[in-house]
């Protein structure tokens, strides 16, 4: 039997570490269909989160179209809350994926700052 992969993985020495008050949701480098159902856990159980949520995007090599389409959902619930996501060091598969898809606007991904392109704000 195969072993089950996690939609979130565990920090490593490449995630940055997040400001205090910020609550963190380290991604897995695979976000595959079969990662839909444990991203969307994570994710609404982080929707109501009242200060900052930075997705930690770092170490994403595929991603699939129902993840980017959680992504959307999670970062427009927030931004209709008056809640702050933000993007930590999205992977260029990411940036790529949600270009192809159009959804770079809807994840807040178009906002790369000259100043610090490792954060963006969604």
């Amino acid at each position: 039997m195969a072993a089950k992969r996690s939609a979130v993985a565990q920090t490593s020495p490449r995630t940055p570490p997040a400001p205090a008050g910020v609550a963190c949701i380290p991604l897995g480098a695979e976000l595959g269909i079969e990662e839909a159902s444990g991203l969307h856990r994570q994710l609404l159980g982080a929707v109501d989160e009242p200060g900052p949520v930075e997705l930690q995007a770092g170490e994403v090599r595929a991603v699939h179209t129902a993840a980017l389409e959680l992504f959307c959902l999670f970062c427009r619930d927030r931004r209709a809350a008056g809640r702050e996501t933000r993007w930590s060091e999205p992977s260029e598969a990411l940036r790529s994926a949600a270009t192809l898809l159009g959804m770079n606007s809807l994840l807040g991904l178009l906002a790369l700052s000259q100043d610090n392109p490792a954060e963006v704000a969604a």
